[in-house]
């Protein structure tokens, strides 16, 4: 059959502007007022907008009340702006991660987005492909595809080129056709495209696509959420409660004191915790993004940094997944390379490397296929068989069955005699070197299952260790990370070159030794011993993979899966982060399995995506503890000072407290999210839970510190004798700077004031800024008297320096001792339940 050659460029850009993208609309992100509405829709920012109306309308206070709404409109703002960002964010990922097809384009095979892909187009489809488009079959070879997303049948539905015996009717019956959407499970084909986008049958049934797994830090911060709001209530409760025996007594207005308790537990809630972390997220997407690391669902990057265990392929991972034919031990008189040539399954230097490798060498050694010859019915290259088998036209005594696949299965297939044990015995010598053994043989035959096979020969082919392989393995081990190899290789194969990249080669368990082992539970729980303890895998299956992950995750550990075809799909859904290799040999359906992609599938890029996503979980435990201490240190203050500091009535007036929750609850926590802390990421193990207790014990004693050091500061003031306004502009003052250090205790991994400690140019900026800006307003009477500030002499900002160095000095003597050892999180980023402790804080 001639080829086709498929549409010329120029036509094909013709009809992408007549017929527009090959793609579904999406969905139109809500319009600004919405947003609005939704973030005036939190019980926070209602609780703002009430205690903003009340004080300007009610006790007509216009400064006070005119601030509390600017408050809250700035929140509003931050909100609609980090949420306008994420949607960017994801727009740019679904981009990044579009589906890609091979088409026919002026006679030459080529590899563009799905989304370019144009009526008219001639396709190259194969097993893991997802069709791109709704098109009429040319040729089909052993092409099987499920269709249960349309028709619902279970089953796969096997395709024959149009022309053939093909019933109209349901989709089920219309044999000829492939239908967008749609996955190829076996064999391969070549179609001509008939419709794309909303016109295809997917695209004519398809609906938005919405919602989605909550994540693990999701999760925990809906859980951090509650706790805080408990306690932002019961902390307002508390206040209007001891506040009422100050109206009973006369001292104060019941308004005053219950706008006071709105305004303690509006404080008592860190608002910007959610955008920090959300902008931390996005951030963080982008940098992985630019390292090669596409992450599909955001909250896989926390799960990513919490990795103990990664389960990687060989080919492609470890080495180059170039590979070249280097050495072959031939039957005499057997035509070897002619019989590589016919079971291969490239086309123009495009397909599996092994076809690529094999018909390059043919090519070098001057074979051709002969004139006529025609491939009959195949057989794909399947993980179970672990073999391909063609028959062709080839000689002039009928068809011929040729086989191509592991020495052990081939050889077990041919007839006994000297030349298959001279083959069987060559083996080992070629595995043992690190090369890749297939071994090739045929019979005059029509049956794909025959036995009695003649051996042709041996094809020893060399993939070349990637050159940052060893080190990311050097790295993986320092970082406690474990790395497992795990192969359809040759044993000895699989060995050679875990021992060249330093991955620990004993023991090698075999997929042969695990079939021993299966069947009832107690053989089961002997299997999953036996995998857990295996250093490389070799010869194994996709459903011992599978295995593999539920035994590691049984025993604990998160586990980050590698893979790149069809069959790796459940393996990859089940992992805690399931990484799949994008590239020639990456399928669709790999790829949709997985939380991350990978662009060229280097061991290397997975570290440096779990360096990042440690470096981003150390940044969100900043983050938490950080806002918790100082708020919880602004309720001690406000608690205790109503009882102990009578004549100020309220120790903070309600303007006051948001106004140290807008300055210091906003951009010091967005440049905790967004920094880079000193050393090696990879160092910060995860420990724990984000509200464990031992770091709920951290922040309840550092809040105690920073409180005591602020009440000391103003007791101080009152015994000067200074002015209510005066005494409350250095609460403000004290509590400001100590919260600030606060930012550099909870980053620093052993002393706040550390070598480098200034190097965090986020924080430093942040922090500088914040200062500045609590100077001005300080300073400045017309800038403080909105939030009922005056200036103060020399020797208040001395005592607000001293608290602030005073509380670094006194939180260092709570920090953890050691960031401890790996624990697994919850993996709901791949769609899991959530584990025990789906966050770490190394540092908080």
């Amino acid at each position: 059959m001639r080829e086709p050659t498929g549409l010329s460029a120029e036509a094909a850009a013709e009809r992408l502007a007549e017929c527009g993208p090959n793609e579904f609309a999406q969905p139109r992100p809500p319009r600004l007022p919405i947003r609005a509405a939704r973030q005036l829709a939190d019980p926070m920012s209602i609780l703002l907008l009430i205690a903003g109306l009340v004080t300007l309308v009610a006790l007509g206070e216009v400064p006070e009340g005119a601030a509390i709404l600017t408050i809250l409109l700035v929140n509003v703002v931050i909100g609609v702006s980090q949420e306008t960002k994420a949607d960017h964010a994801v727009r740019a990922l679904r981009t990044l991660t579009a589906p890609m097809a091979k088409v026919v384009r002026d006679g030459v095979v080529r590899r563009i987005p799905a989304a370019e892909v144009v009526p008219g187009d001639v396709v190259q489809v194969a097993a893991g492909d997802r069709v791109p488009a709704d098109a009429r079959l040319l040729r089909a070879n052993a092409l099987g595809v499920d269709e249960s997303m349309l028709t619902g049948e279970s089953l796969s539905s096997d395709k024959r080129a149009a022309g053939a015996e093909c019933p109209g009717g349901t989709l089920a019956d219309r044999r000829d056709e492939l239908f967008a959407g749609t996955l190829v499970v076996r064999g391969s084909g070549l179609a001509e495209v008939t419709h794309t986008g909303a016109r295809t049958e997917m695209g004519r049934i398809a609906s938005a696509l919405g919602g989605g797994v909550k994540g693990p830090l999701a999760v925990e911060l809906a859980r951090v959420s509650r706790r805080i709001g408990l306690i932002a209530v019961m902390a307002g409760v508390v206040m209007i409660l001891i506040g009422l025996t100050r109206v009973q007594r006369g001292e104060a207005a019941l308004l005053d004191i219950i706008l006071a308790g709105v305004a303690l537990a509006i404080a008592a809630v860190p608002e910007s915790l959610a955008a920090a972390v959300t902008t931390a997220l996005a951030l963080g997407s982008q940098r992985m993004a630019a390292l090669g690391v596409i992450v599909r669902r955001l909250p896989a990057i926390e799960a990513l940094g919490a990795t103990t265990v990664i389960a990687t392929d060989k080919t492609g991972t470890l080495t180059t997944g170039h590979l070249t034919v280097t050495g072959q031990v031939a039957v005499s008189g057997s035509d070897l390379w002619r019989a590589a040539l016919r079971c291969n399954d490239a086309r123009d230097g495009l397909g599996d490397a092994v076809d690529v490798a094999l018909a390059v060498a043919a090519e070098r050694h001057g074979v051709r296929l002969r004139p006529g010859e025609e491939r009959l019915a195949a057989r794909p290259f399947d993980a179970e068989t672990r073999s391909m088998a063609v028959i062709t036209t080839a000689n002039e005594d009928g068809p011929l069955l040729t086989v191509k696949g592991a020495p052990e299965v081939v050889l077990a297939r041919c007839v006994p005699g000297p030349e298959t044990e001279r083959l069987a015995r060559a083996v080992p010598g070629l595995a043992d070197q690190g090369l890749r053994v297939l071994a090739l043989a045929d019979k005059d035959t029509a049956d794909l299952k025959a036995a009695g096979l003649r051996p042709l020969g041996l094809v020893a082919l060399s993939d070349e260790i990637r050159p940052s392989a060893a080190r990311a393995v050097a790295d993986c081990r320092a970082a406690g990370i474990r790395v497992m190899m795990v192969t359809g290789d040759h044993a000895d194969t699989a060995r050679a070159i875990a021992e060249e990249v330093g991955i620990d080669a004993d023991p090698v368990v075999t997929g042969a030794a695990l079939q021993t082992l299966a069947g009832p539970d107690d053989e089961r729980s002997k299997r999953y011993a036996r995998l857990r303890e295996a250093a490389v895998l070799a010869r194994v299956d996709p459903g011992t993979k599978l295995d593999l992950v539920r035994a590691l995750r049984e025993d604990g550990q998160v586990v980050a899966m590698t893979g790149d075809g069809v069959n790796d799909a459940p393996a990859l859904r089940n992992a805690d982060v399931g990484v799949a290799m994008a590239g020639e040999e990456g399928t669709d359906v790999a790829r949709e399995a997985a939380a991350v992609v990978v662009t060229n599938g280097d061991l290397g890029t997975i570290v440096a995506g779990v360096r990042e996503g440690r470096r981003l979980r150390h940044n969100v435990a900043s983050m938490v503890g950080y806002l918790l201490t100082g708020n919880l240190a602004e309720i001690l203050i406000v608690l205790i000072g109503l009882i102990a500091w009578p004549d100020l009535v309220v120790p903070l007036l309600p303007v006051q407290l948001l106004w140290i929750n807008l300055v210091l609850d906003g951009i010091p926590a967005i440049a905790l999210g967004v920094d880079r802390p000193a050393g090696d990421p990879l160092a910060l193990r995860p420990t724990g839970g984000l509200l464990s207790w031992p770091v709920l014990t951290r922040i309840a004693l550092r809040a105690v510190a920073v409180g005591a050091l602020v009440f000391a500061a103003v007791e101080v003031a009152r015994r000067l004798g200074w002015s209510e306004e005066q005494v409350r502009s250095q609460a403000v003052l004290a509590l400001v700077f100590a919260r600030l250090t606060l930012a550099y205790v909870v980053r620093a991994r052993r002393r706040t004031f550390e070598r480098g400690w200034w190097r965090g140019r986020s924080v430093l900026v942040a922090v500088t800024a914040t200062a500045a800006l609590q100077v001005l307003v300080t300073v400045i009477p017309a800038l403080g008297a909105p939030l009922a500030l005056v200036p103060l002499p020399p020797a208040g900002w001395a005592m607000a320096l001293g608290a602030a160095v005073l509380s670094a000095l006194a939180c260092d003597g709570v920090r953890p001792r050691g960031s401890g050892g790996g624990g697994r999180t919850g993996s709901e980023a791949t769609g899991q339940a959530p584990s025990p402790h789906p966050f770490t804080t190394p540092t908080a």
